[in-house]
C-alpha cells in the first residue's frame, strides 16, 4: 500500500469512526430530550368557589391514575403532564374535568373554579283560598270539589319530593328552598327523545357489583377496613357520584382503587359510629 491510498484509508477511518460517535451522541440526546418530556411535574392547586366549604374535594388525574383530596383552605398537589386530565369531584358542587395546560405546568400552579349545586325541592303548600276570617261567610267561599281536587294535588306533589329526597339521601337541602332544575329539565329530554333508542343504562346495583367484581372483595376488607356489609354500603354511597359510571365502565382496576381511597374518609365520616355494624345506608 502506498502512501497515497494509506492517506485515503485513514481519513475514511476516521470519517466512520466519527460518524459513530456523532449518531450515538445524538441518540443519547433524544433519549434525555423525551425523558424530560416524560417527566411529571407536580402542581400546586387551589379550588375557589362561593362555598366556603372547600375541603375533601377530590381531584383525580385519570391520565396518571392518581388522586389527591383538598385542605381546609381548598389547596391541593397533584403530579400532571400538559394535556392531562384532571376530574374534580364532590358532593357541594358540579363536577367537571381540567384540561392541564402548557401554562399550569410552566408556573407549576392551577386554579379551578367551582359552581354550586342547586338542592332539591323544598316543601311546597298549594293553597290560595282568601278567607275573611268570618267563618259563615268563610264556609260559602269554599267549594268542596275545589278542595279535594287541591288536597290530591298537594298529595302528589308531595309524594313526588319524597321520591326526589329517596333518590338524592345526602345532598342538603338550602335554607330558602330550591328547585332541582336538573331533574325537570332531564324528565322534559327524556319525554322529547322517547321515540329515539335509548343507550344502555346501568343502575346503580349493577355498577356497585361490576366495582366489586373489578377490584375485588379483598381491597375492601384489607387495604380499606370494611366488613362484608360496609363494602356495599360504600359502593352505594359511591354510585351517586356521577364520574363513578364512567370509572366503572372503563373496567380499570388501578383508577377505582385510587378512587375509593379518596371517598373513604367522607364515608366513614357520614357512618359514624354505625361504621361496620349491621345497619344499613338510609334510603
Amino acid at each position: 500500500m502506498n502512501i497515497k491510498n494509506y492517506n485515503i484509508y485513514n481519513l475514511k477511518y476516521k470519517f466512520n469512526k466519527n460518524k459513530g460517535l456523532l449518531g450515538l451522541i445524538f441518540f443519547f440526546c433524544l433519549v434525555g430530550l423525551s425523558a424530560q418530556a416524560q417527566e411529571s411535574v407536580l402542581l400546586k392547586g387551589k379550588v375557589e368557589a362561593s362555598n366556603p366549604d372547600i375541603e375533601k374535594i377530590h381531584i383525580i388525574n385519570l391520565n396518571l391514575e392518581k388522586g389527591a383530596v383538598t385542605n381546609t383552605e381548598g389547596e391541593f398537589e397533584i403530579f400532571a403532564n400538559e394535556n392531562d386530565s384532571l376530574y374534580v369531584s364532590s358532593v357541594q358542587f358540579y363536577n367537571t374535568t381540567v384540561i392541564v395546560t402548557r401554562k399550569m405546568i410552566e408556573n407549576k400552579s392551577l386554579n379551578i373554579q367551582l359552581q354550586d349545586k342547586m338542592n332539591e325541592l323544598a316543601e311546597v303548600v298549594i293553597d290560595d283560598i282568601k278567607l275573611s276570617g268570618h267563618l259563615a261567610n268563610d264556609l260559602s267561599r269554599i267549594s268542596i270539589t275545589e278542595v279535594e281536587k287541591k288536597y290530591e294535588l298537594q298529595n302528589n306533589l308531595n309524594d313526588f319530593i319524597r321520591k326526589d329526597r329517596e333518590m338524592n339521601p345526602y345532598e342538603k337541602a338550602m335554607s330558602n328552598g330550591g328547585i332541582r332544575l336538573d331533574k325537570i329539565a332531564g324528565a322534559v329530554i327524556d319525554k322529547l327523545s322517547g321515540d329515539k333508542q335509548k343507550p344502555r343504562t346501568y343502575t346503580p346495583r349493577d355498577l356497585a357489583n361490576k366495582s366489586i367484581a373489578i377490584v375485588g372483595n379483598e381491597f375492601f376488607r384489607e387495604d380499606l377496613d370494611l366488613n362484608a356489609n360496609e363494602v356495599c354500603n360504600f359502593v352505594y354511597f359511591c354510585t351517586e357520584d356521577s364520574v363513578f359510571r364512567q370509572l366503572v365502565l372503563n373496567d380499570n382496576a388501578f383508577v377505582l382503587i385510587e378512587y375509593f381511597q379518596t371517598r373513604i374518609e367522607d364515608f366513614r365520616q357520614r357512618r359514624g359510629s354505625a361504621l361496620n355494624q349491621s345497619s344499613q345506608l338510609p334510603g
